[in-house]
């Protein structure tokens, strides 16, 4: 069964890891497990500007990105839309997360490593939203 609107934004707020797929030009898929930010209603990505990822973003800024529950039972979000990107600066952001995913200790330690580095920020404005919970019964 469908997650609520309100069940979709509560789950995305939560540190799940999300896999983003990407495509480049010459249709290849690739697929990569990230952390985000949920932010006014877009996802937000941190990858590096020589990544993968970003190449194919450059190419053909079209995702998907799947966030689910690792234990029963289980749920998920796939979310499709375009990336814009921006290279630049993201330290407040890159900290919230790093702590979000890693503990206040670790995520600080982390968040300090990298503080100050260029990365390619991209947000993704869901389009097409599927979901599912699996303790429901009724599902994809």
């Amino acid at each position: 069964m469908p997650l609520t609107r309100r069940e979709i934004e509560e789950f995305l707020r939560r540190p799940n890891i999300a896999v983003v797929a990407t495509a480049g030009a010459d249709g290849q898929p690739h697929a990569v497990p990230t952390w985000y930010d949920y932010d006014g209603g877009e996802i937000v990505l941190h990858m590096g500007p020589r990544s993968r990822r970003y190449h194919n973003i450059r190419s053909n800024d079209r995702v998907a990105i799947c966030f689910d529950t690792k234990t029963p039972p289980y749920m998920a979000v796939v979310v499709e839309g375009h990336a814009r990107t921006k290279v630049g600066r993201d330290d407040r952001r890159s900290r919230r997360m790093a702590i979000r995913y890693l503990g206040k200790e670790l995520g600080a330690r982390y968040a300090d490593s990298i503080r100050g580095e260029r990365m390619v920020i991209a947000r993704v404005l869901p389009q097409k939203i599927i979901s599912w919970d699996y303790g429901r019964g009724d599902n994809p």
